[in-house]
């Protein structure tokens, strides 16, 4: 069995899988670990018996500082080291600038995507900021970052005066009859009309590429932003054939 990290900026997720296919998801907020300790006292309740079949643990991390706790974790509880995801050429060639500085969960995403998927494909990854990675024919190709829903309507709350913290969900109206119904027609379906720009401007490059949509804030756009595959568990998956890939 094996134990997968995804570390999120807001949210990390813990999954264990015996074969790649089917995971068990367990969602804490990042920072509710600071210790190997703490994060073993959050997590053994949880896993139970799976701790003491745990043969290899992959993460993908963009949270430098809770590195040095993973590793911790890993080498206290279960004697080894973790295996970090990084970009690096194998089943997919990164043509960018830096390699390096891609966000491991977007090059987990990435490993998923050609794994699973195929070759080609457009990837939208909604959490703490919203991410667009392109694939062309085994090739990573770039992409775009874009606020996370949850980050805008933070922003518009703390940087005024007066605009209240709204609910983020999906405006059914053209225009917003008060404020709340302004930012969320401005916050979710902005972005949703962002990406469809972007998505748009993509295909009319390379084609007319599948699009694939997970991350923790997807559900929230999943009926009003049109894609081929939703895939909640596409990072974990990635971590997966990254790290234990056969």
């Amino acid at each position: 069995m094996y134990l997968l990290i995804d570390v999120g900026n807001t949210h990390s997720v813990f999954s264990t899988t015996e074969d790649g296919k089917v995971f068990k998801r367990w969602r804490l907020s990042t920072g509710i670990f600071q210790t190997e300790d703490e994060l073993f006292s959050h997590l053994y309740p949880l896993l139970g018996d799976a701790m003491h079949k745990i043969e290899g643990i992959g993460v993908a991390s963009v949270v430098p500082t809770q590195n040095i706790v993973i590793e911790r974790f890993s080498r206290k509880y279960f004697n080894m080291d973790p295996i970090w995801v990084k970009a690096k050429n194998g089943c997919v060639k990164w043509n960018v600038k830096n390699p390096g500085e891609i966000g491991a969960d977007r090059v987990a995403n990435v490993v998923a995507f050609v794994k699973e998927y195929g070759s080609s494909g457009i990837i939208i990854d909604m959490g703490t900021a919203t991410t667009v990675d392109l694939v062309v024919e085994g090739s990573y190709e770039g992409g775009a970052i874009l606020p996370g829903l949850f980050m805008m309507v933070h922003s518009l709350f703390r940087g005024t005066a007066k605009l209240p913290l709204v609910e983020v969900k999906p405006a059914d109206f053209v225009v917003g009859k008060d404020t709340e119904e302004n930012i969320q027609l401005g916050v979710v379906n902005g972005t949703v009309y962002a990406l469809e720009g972007i998505v748009k401007r993509i295909k009319g490059v390379y084609g007319n590429l599948p699009v694939v949509l997970t991350g923790g804030q997807s559900k929230i756009v999943k009926e009003i932003f049109e894609h081929e595959i939703f895939d909640e568990d596409l990072t974990i998956k990635g971590v997966f054939h990254f790290c234990f890939g056969r």
